[in-house]
């Protein structure tokens, strides 16, 4: 191979194999992305009155919340 054949050479890039974002450059720029999209969505359509959500919504709250209390404690030691 000679160097001008490097010249021709097209480099492709890691982002050309990855689905494109569907959302805004606003909310991409917040960082949502299709995954905290979907857990939004699925915590939007969790119904007050149904005692099952009720406690999927708890369950939520706890597995989120959880990691934030336990970091704050770490710092306040």
């Amino acid at each position: 191979m000679t160097d001008g054949d490097d010249e021709d050479l097209e480099l492709i890039q890691p982002e050309d194999f990855l689905p494109r974002n569907p959302f805004p450059t606003d909310a991409q720029r917040l960082g949502f992305d299709r995954w905290s999209g979907g857990g939004i969505d699925f915590a939007a359509s969790l119904n007050g009155r149904k005692r099952s959500h009720r406690y999927v919504a708890i369950t939520l709250l706890v597995v989120f919340a959880t990691p934030l209390v336990l970091t704050v404690l770490n710092l306040l030691r």
